[in-house]
């Protein structure tokens, strides 16, 4: 697995990561397996949150990677407090941090992200406190979450940031606008969640009626309603086109895209499947083309895709 630093931290992640919003159960042997088998692959990012199944992410990270936290990235994030609902004050913070270690079972958080910005406080004053953590020795690196430019920038003057978090996909780019060239300014690595589009790029969902009943994250997501989605899925040809000349899964391609953009782009598909995961690496390996690159560009252009994931649960 090829690896990339994590901005000026010194931490040298895998080149793709895992997210682990969905792998909360240490009883079920497929999700152990994808993350023992992502460590065997080569992954050592694994991406976290307080709020993912209420803690219980954290809680199944720190059970399984009991005994090999040497090998792994840990990263995890607070300040969600609701669908809609931020906290950022520092006090809070430190509440949060200390019952984030204790379900991670460490004494360190390798990279700390504030998850959500909040209106009511100034970025400077969470940023201020995430600071202490990384000087008391608790944290590595810290960074921000669903965020803008300007957060970013003043952020940065307090602390330097070594990663921002953001969905990013062929699908959703609108953080080429001026996220992403301001991280390739700062020289912050840019993390992107839901490279995949959440299965829609890789071809697994085609109608409203393919997304499980009870999935409120993708049904609440006005990219996923019939009409949004037979617009979507005209935009996959390019996607097979370049699938068939490389002889790869579309996801494959997708994701070596987000890999040889001309930012500093580190991809973390979620899953739950050894499968899956053993696909997502092997998407490490592949060089795309100029032509290749380009076709996709196009035609998956940032004013082309219709919907967004703005009225769904924050990830």
């Amino acid at each position: 697995m090829k690896t990339r630093m994590i901005g000026a931290s010194g931490l040298a992640s895998s080149a793709i990561g895992l997210g682990c919003n969905r792998l909360f159960d240490p009883n079920n042997p497929a999700m152990v397996e994808a993350v023992l088998g992502a460590l065997e692959l080569g992954i050592n990012h694994f991406d976290s949150a307080d709020v993912y199944g209420q803690g219980q992410s954290e809680s199944f990270l720190g059970t399984v990677l009991k005994g090999r936290r040497d090998k792994a990235i840990i990263v995890s994030k607070f300040g969600i407090t609701g669908p809609t609902g931020a906290n950022g004050h520092p006090q809070y913070m430190k509440q949060v941090f200390d019952a984030s270690l204790k379900r991670l079972a460490t004494d360190s958080i390798d990279l700390y992200y504030f998850h959500r910005l909040d209106p009511g406080v100034p970025i400077e004053e969470t940023v201020g406190a995430m600071a202490e953590l990384v000087k008391a020795g608790k944290v590595k690196a810290i960074g921000l979450s669903n965020t803008n430019a300007e957060s970013i920038r003043r952020a940065h003057k307090v602390h330097p940031l070594a990663a921002v978090q953001m969905e990013y996909s062929l699908m959703e780019r609108s953080a080429e606008k001026d996220v992403l060239p301001l991280c390739k300014e700062l020289g912050i690595t840019f993390v992107a969640y839901g490279p995949l589009t959440y299965a829609f790029l890789a071809g697994r969902i085609k109608k409203h009626e393919d997304l499980p009943p009870g999935d409120r994250f993708r049904r609440n997501q006005s990219r996923f309603t019939d009409d949004n989605i037979r617009h979507n899925v005209g935009m996959l040809e390019a996607l097979d086109e370049v699938s068939a000349q490389m002889g790869a899964t579309r996801a494959k391609i997708a994701l070596a895209w987000c890999l040889q953009r001309p930012w500093d782009v580190l991809p973390i598909p979620g899953s739950t499947r050894i499968e899956h995961v053993r696909e997502n690496v092997a998407a490490a390996e592949l060089e795309l083309t100029k032509e290749q690159v380009a076709r996709l560009d196009e035609a998956f252009a940032i004013d082309r895709p219709r919907g967004n994931a703005a009225s769904a649960p924050a990830h």
